[in-house]
């Protein structure tokens, strides 16, 4: 059977299948929350607009606190080879509720194979050897760790723990037991507060013992995404470290000076717009959206990236000479860390070598031949993740 492509972009996933324009796959699940939300918001639309809003305000706007957030719409957050061939597996989250699901694309005969309220899940990627998914766990505190979902009704099991960012679990391929996976370390104030991630690196985790091992790490850089093609080899994103440190200077202090008046109006600005919001309903200036906001915050956290994946497809794809640069698709032996190409902030490895991915704006398949040349498949931006099947 010919080799597909899926994205998974901004909480879809489109399909891409020979030279066609890309399909997006239709998950029924996500289909009747959506339709559910959207009934409860027009139901309750009177609570949060015009005279509506001062009356469910007493008439002024309220001493603390803001409007609730509204949820956010189902999507999906990881995505995995199924468990037969032409399957793909998805795991989709409505903020609260996160399930697994699996289909073959087009058939719209979607099979809930996991469903719970205790678990926030995402990144999950199945191995048929193994019997297992593994996952990514949120946990408190801007936590995540490593899970396991077995198929034996127990839910998801944490194999990691710790004030860490634990991202991008992958099965290494024989059925072993033994996961890659990215982790950095949290760094906070004295008060707890969240001060920022120390460098992302690379992970063996091996069930049989629980034992871990630092493939990679290197102060200098992020290893994100890993993919075991053998015991050996690993595949994964190199990008710069980013130090969350601000770097103090005396042009910087003059900077900050000069726009403090501007930053004082626009303070007052949001202020007077909070009040206009709570009395009439509407904003003094409205631009987006609740639901992009939403989709903002979930681009955010891509691999553990804190940042938005427009500005890494910047990074990844800008220089004077045009030519991509700052993201690297690396693969790590034992004996050294080698560049494959450049530009990539999302990629997924066929068995046999063959490589597609994502500079941030367009998706491109590559074989595993030595200097072969990139082929185009479509313009996707913002593609989070890839999966070959």
């Amino acid at each position: 059977m010919e080799k597909r492509v899926a994205c998974l972009t901004n909480g879809r996933v489109l399909v891409l299948s020979g030279t066609g324009e890309p399909n997006e796959l239709e998950s029924p699940y996500a289909e009747q929350v959506g339709a559910r939300e959207r009934a409860l918001e027009r139901r309750n639309a009177w609570k949060s607009q015009g005279r509506g809003a001062a009356f469910m305000a007493g008439g002024r706007a309220p001493l603390w606190g803001g409007q609730e957030p509204d949820r956010p719409p189902a999507r999906v957050v990881g995505l995995s080879r199924g468990r037969v061939t032409g399957e793909l597996c998805y795991a989709i989250t409505t903020g609260v509720v996160s399930g697994v699901f699996a289909q073959a694309p087009g058939t719209r005969d979607e099979h809930r194979l996991y469903h719970a309220a205790d678990a926030p899940l995402a990144d999950i990627d199945l191995s048929f050897a193994d019997e297992a998914f593994v996952c990514a766990v949120s946990g408190k505190g801007g936590t995540s760790a490593i899970g396991v979902l077995a198929d034996d009704g127990r839910g998801v099991r944490t194999l990691t723990e710790g004030d860490v960012v634990d991202r991008a679990p992958r099965w290494v391929p024989g059925g072993r037991g033994e996961i890659v996976y990215s982790s950095a370390g949290i760094g906070r104030t004295r008060d707890g507060a969240w001060a920022g991630l120390a460098p992302f690196a690379v992970h063996r985790l091996r069930l049989k013992d629980n034992q871990v091992e630092v493939l990679v790490a290197d102060s200098k850089y992020d290893y994100l995404a890993p993919l075991a093609l053998s015991d050996s080899a690993v595949y994964a994103i190199r990008r710069p470290y980013r130090d969350p440190k601000p770097q103090a200077s005396l042009l910087g202090a003059l900077l900050d000076a000069l726009l403090m008046p501007l930053r004082l109006l626009f303070a007052l600005f949001q202020y007077l717009s909070f009040f206009s919001a709570r009395y009439t309903g509407k904003p003094l200036l409205r631009h987006g959206n609740a639901q992009q906001k939403a989709a903002d915050a979930q681009r955010m956290l891509v691999w553990g990236n804190l940042l938005n994946v427009q500005q890494d497809a910047d990074d990844a794809t800008r220089n004077e000479d045009g030519e991509a640069q700052g993201y690297e698709l690396v693969r790590i032996t034992p004996k050294s860390v080698e560049v494959v190409t450049r530009g990539v902030v999302a990629f997924d490895l066929a068995p046999d070598g063959e490589i597609a991915y994502s500079n941030g704006r367009s998706v491109y398949r590559l074989s595993g031949a030595l200097g072969s040349k990139a082929e185009k498949l479509a313009d996707i931006a913002g593609v989070e993740q890839i999966v070959i099947w």
